[in-house]
């Protein structure tokens, strides 16, 4: 009986305005420094990172430096980086918050499930979660930033184990094919993908990594075969 649901905690964040505004600023700065790049331009070599898999950690100041290498000679990523890094704060604090449906889905599932949350970046996004008391609805944390850029299987074995929970009665929600997708099926847990991020260009390569159920967003969770035969 399906009884416990992670959550990676990205897919609960609207950052839509945040990597606008970042954009708009990188883009700024990359012809600053001689680019001459437009924002078309931009997005393409943007969009071949993310499909790509270039990017180990889901950090911003990962994703400015891959850019950076591609379109300037070395060592500008450093330079471009610290320019850009004020703008990055702000962003932080201004364009993140929860999606709209966001705190009626956890309310939903709350009700019915255990749920646990999986932070793989750093911490703000517990600070916009506490914010907007969302950490309410979570019965336990993973936290896999401090040593590692993702969860590893002995990380989700161990929280099983202490929850007393086998891989084929919980689920995984993530946006991430190469990482959370596939680490869920390997250990034989549900997986649901959210493609409601920019690591919605990501193709599947191998068979771990195709999800169970693949959601546009993530208030479509509470309506799909697995919750609604808990209600």
């Amino acid at each position: 009986m399906l009884n416990f649901i992670f959550l990676v905690g990205r897919i609960l964040i609207d950052e839509k305005i945040f990597y606008s505004y970042i954009d708009s600023r990188l883009l700024y700065l990359l012809n600053q420094f001689g680019a001459r790049i437009d924002n078309r331009s931009y997005q393409a070599v943007k969009y071949d990172i993310i499909k790509n898999r270039k990017l180990v950690k889901n950090e911003i100041e990962e994703l400015v430096i891959q850019i950076c290498r591609v379109l300037m000679p070395t060592g500008y990523e450093k330079m471009i980086l610290k320019y850009i890094h004020p703008s990055i704060e702000f962003a932080e604090k201004h364009f993140l918050y929860p999606y709209d449906d966001a705190i009626s889905t956890l309310d939903i599932l709350f009700k019915n499930f255990k749920i646990g949350i999986i932070v793989n970046q750093d911490e703000k996004i517990l600070r916009i979660l506490g914010k907007y008391e969302l950490d309410r609805y979570f019965n336990c944390c993973i936290f896999s930033y401090e040593e590692n850029s993702e969860p590893d299987k002995e990380i989700i074995r161990s929280i099983l184990n202490s929850l007393k929970r086998s891989p084929g009665e919980t689920v995984l929600v993530g946006d991430r094919l190469d990482t959370h997708i596939q680490l869920a099926n390997t250990l034989g847990m549900i997986t649901i993908r959210v493609t409601k991020s920019i690591f919605s260009l990501q193709m599947a390569t191998n068979q771990n990594e195709i999800p169970n159920f693949t959601l546009n967003n993530l208030g479509e969770l509470v309506n799909t075969s697995l919750t609604k035969k808990q209600n």
